[in-house]
């Protein structure tokens, strides 16, 4: 082999080594970033990480509690908050403890003119709904020997429930977004009111009746105030369906709307009815 040969032949494996190295080495650069990968996934732990306390190997240490920043409790010098008691015109019951011994012994004891401590404990009693009857008696025609009844009013013939009920279900699935069936249970167990669901969507219907007019006043009243403000806040309508709790304020009143949407479409349509 001549010189010119030899030179070509180890130039070209000269630069057939040097490609090679340079794959090697970009190899050797990944296998680096994934064993630092893994080393850092393996250091994770509840205390660096997000990770749960129940994913931690054996031998970490428990993370020490959070210091609060403020001790639980009262300030010093803060003054008390009380229970305030009731007036004596709306206890129903009072029991007067008498002391029979003095802690020294002693069983002479007299009554002085200093104010009694007072101990109150307010309980429910089991609760009985208000029921009027309306008896409707038939008497017979003298003259033709037909059986009468005289009908009821038709504001008695329309309602089963009193402004009563209708305020406690008014509350229930109104104010405190209960469902049907809790406030259903509510009104059986709690109140001892016999209804059905049927009933209860019958009495919601009747307070939106009786609602329907003056909270469209209140409507219009603030949106003709020169300054008005809206909002809105997610709110749950049933147990799949999101809604948003819609409210338009000015400085003497406040309507509320529940819509299925959340844009301008939904203000101006629901508040304009």
């Amino acid at each position: 082999m001549d010189k010119d040969a030899c030179i070509k032949q180890l130039e070209d494996e000269n630069t057939r080594l040097k490609k090679r190295i340079a794959e090697l080495e970009g190899h050797w650069a990944c296998l680096e970033r994934h064993v630092a990968e893994l080393e850092r996934r393996l250091g994770m732990n509840s205390r660096n990480s997000s990770k749960p306390p129940s994913s931690d190997m054996p031998g970490v240490p428990a993370a020490p509690p959070k210091r609060r920043r403020r001790k639980r409790g009262a300030r010093k010098g803060h003054s008390p908050h009380l229970r305030e008691l009731l007036p004596q015109e709306r206890v129903k019951k009072r029991i007067v403890v008498k002391p029979e011994i003095c802690p020294c012994g002693g069983t002479h004891l007299e009554e002085t003119d200093e104010p009694p401590l007072r101990h109150q404990k307010v309980d429910i009693p089991p609760i009985q709904p208000d029921v009027t009857e309306y008896v409707q008696p038939y008497y017979r025609c003298k003259d033709c020997g037909l059986l009468i009844h005289q009908a009821l009013p038709d504001a008695v013939k329309r309602q089963h429930f009193g402004p009563g009920v209708l305020a406690l279900v008014g509350i229930l699935t109104g104010m405190l977004n209960t469902s049907k069936r809790k406030a259903l249970a509510v009104m059986n167990e709690v109140f001892s009111v016999p209804m059905s669901l049927g009933g209860l969507s019958h009495c919601e219907a009747q307070l939106a009746e009786t609602l329907e007019q003056p909270y469209r006043e209140t409507a219009a009243f603030v949106q003709a105030q020169p300054v008005a403000h809206a909002d809105e806040t997610g709110w749950r309508r049933g147990n799949r369906r999101r809604g948003w709790l819609w409210t338009l304020c000015c400085a003497q009143a406040a309507v509320f709307m529940i819509h299925a949407k959340r844009g301008r479409e939904a203000l101006q349509r629901g508040f304009q009815g």
